[in-house]
C-alpha cells in the first residue's frame, strides 16, 4: 500500500480523497449510495474524517455510528496510507467544533456580557 502526504491528501481533494484513521480512502464510486447522500462524503474531501465516521452524538450533527457492514464497505476503497510525519493543513482538520468547546467558547461570550451590563448599570 502506498504512503501518501497530507500535502497530497488535499492535492487530490478533487478527486476524492479522505482520511479515516490514517488510512487514505476514494469513496467516489459509493457516492449515490451513501446513506447520507453524496454531500455527506463530499465536504470531506481531502481532509480528516475519523471524528466524523467514528463519532455520534448531537455535537456532530448525526446520529449515524458505522458498523462493522460499513467498515467493510469502506475497505473496498483504501487507496493507501497518511506519512505520520506529515504536517497537515489546519483545513484538513478532521470533524467539527467539539461540544466542550461550543460550551466553553459560549461561557466566555456570556461573561463579556455580563461584565458589559454590569458596567452600564452600575453607574
Amino acid at each position: 500500500m502506498s504512503t501518501y502526504t497530507w500535502q497530497q491528501v488535499g492535492q487530490n481533494q478533487k478527486n476524492g480523497w479522505l482520511v479515516i484513521d490514517g488510512v487514505i480512502y476514494d469513496p467516489t464510486p459509493y457516492l449515490n449510495e451513501h446513506p447520507g447522500g453524496p454531500a455527506v462524503l463530499q465536504n470531506r474531501f481531502g481532509k480528516d474524517a475519523t471524528r466524523d465516521f467514528n463519532e455520534t452524538g448531537e455535537e456532530f450533527n448525526n446520529n449515524v455510528g458505522h458498523t462493522s457492514g460499513a467498515r467493510q464497505i469502506l475497505e473496498k476503497y483504501k487507496i493507501g496510507t497518511v506519512d505520520k510525519n506529515s504536517p497537515q493543513e489546519q483545513w484538513q482538520a478532521g470533524g467539527g467544533t467539539p461540544a466542550n468547546a461550543q460550551q466553553f467558547a459560549f461561557l466566555i461570550v456570556a461573561i463579556v456580557i455580563v461584565f458589559i451590563l454590569w458596567n452600564v448599570f452600575a453607574k
